[in-house]
């Protein structure tokens, strides 16, 4: 079998553009991968029709270490976000072909099944919010869908000028608010954007305690390490970053640091699926937890719960709640969800999906202006 084309598709959803990915074979198995990545939609394009196509056309979809070896391992301007998620969206439909080929889920071909039902938690529950009171109703909404765990950034409900100070404060208040509502059953996780000096962080931390949050996302930006060294020492929430950081590479000193109890990988731009099975491994050996970041479509996120299923650390899966729609209308079989979680199917070979490549090719995006 060899591959014969790739392909890149954009299509505006919500709040970005995705990234759909065709990989076209000899023999008529077509897999599907994902790269998106906001407001860089048409620079990865570019770098997978005329970078990433050119290295796979005429090779085997079965050879993912070489496919890895000479797109990244031997380039010399690598670790950027555009190049590895144009790789690691081709990686994904590489792997779907394979599962296609073999009449297998590619969970079964990194080790089968530990659980058969991935926990999620919901994010992109409050696009409209803006308020207290709002991120308090579009929780209880949320979690009226059957989820068990929600994700969401408390700073939003302040105003973009308030000091840091401010901001903590009326972050707060946020979580109290959600909080309130949802009760004490279920899990908050609260991201931060990395926006908050290290006094800013460790003040939130200590304050946000009292309504008891599952974990703290990049309370400051990630590459303040000397932050995270000391917050890692004086938090009593566990800390979760690693969406920003694209490599095993860049995760080893992570691990080796301490800095995080919780890694989040996201397969769409740290190589694809094998790369993120070996990040999961690497962060078991150092006791860390797994809970793979994912604000992509179905593909990423089932591409995810492929290495989500035979973890050992694995936590929680993170889940954009606009993927039900995009589920309806991209696929003509998509993902099975049911009471907050994604149901394993055996009979679901590669990626377990069925895209809808007439809708899927004819491109519908929104042209960003970045500046």
């Amino acid at each position: 079998m060899k591959i014969t084309g790739v392909y890149a598709y954009m299509h505006f959803s919500v709040w970005r553009n995705i990234i759909f990915i065709e990989v076209t074979t000899d023999e008529g198995i077509t897999g599907i991968g994902e790269a998106t990545v906001r407001n860089k939609e048409t620079a990865v394009k570019a770098a997978i029709e005329n970078h990433i196509a050119p290295i796979v056309v005429g090779k085997s979809p079965f050879d993912i270490e070489y496919f890895f070896e000479t797109s990244f391992i031997r380039d010399a301007w690598r670790n950027g976000v555009v190049f590895n998620s144009a790789i690691s969206g081709v990686e994904m439909a590489m792997w779907d072909i394979i599962g296609q080929k073999t009449g297998q889920p590619v969970y079964n071909l990194l080790g089968g099944k530990l659980r058969t039902a991935i926990p999620l938690y919901a994010n992109t529950w409050f696009m409209n919010a803006e308020t207290y009171e709002d991120f308090a109703c579009s929780a209880v909404k949320t979690v009226n869908l059957g989820f068990k765990a929600i994700k969401w950034d408390p700073l939003k409900a302040v105003p973009e000028n308030a000091t840091e100070r401010e901001k903590v404060a009326g972050g707060i208040e946020c979580v109290k608010a959600v909080r309130e509502a949802v009760g004490q059953d279920i899990e908050l996780f609260i991201e931060l954007h990395g926006s908050l000096s290290y006094d800013g962080a460790l003040d939130f931390v200590r304050n946000v305690s009292l309504f008891k949050p599952g974990f703290i996302e990049e309370p400051m930006h990630p590459d303040n390490f000397t932050g995270y060294r000391k917050l890692a020492i004086k938090s009593d929430i566990p800390i979760a970053a690693g969406e920003r950081y694209f490599t095993r590479f860049q995760h080893r000193i992570l691990n080796e640091e301490g800095f995080y109890s919780i890694v989040q990988p996201d397969v769409t731009h740290s190589g694809g699926i094998l790369e993120l099975k070996k990040m999961a491994s690497a962060a078991e050996a150092y006791g860390l937890k797994f809970a793979p970041h994912n604000s992509g479509s179905p593909v990423g996120t089932m591409a995810s719960v492929m290495v989500d299923v035979n973890s050992e650390n694995f936590f929680y899966q993170e889940f954009s709640v606009e993927n039900f729609e995009l589920n309806k209308s991209f696929f003509k079989k998509g993902f099975e969800y049911k009471d907050g979680k994604i149901m394993l199917n055996d009979s679901n070979p590669g990626l377990g999906l069925i895209p809808d490549w007439d809708i899927i090719r004819r491109e519908n995006y929104w042209h960003i202006q970045t500046f």
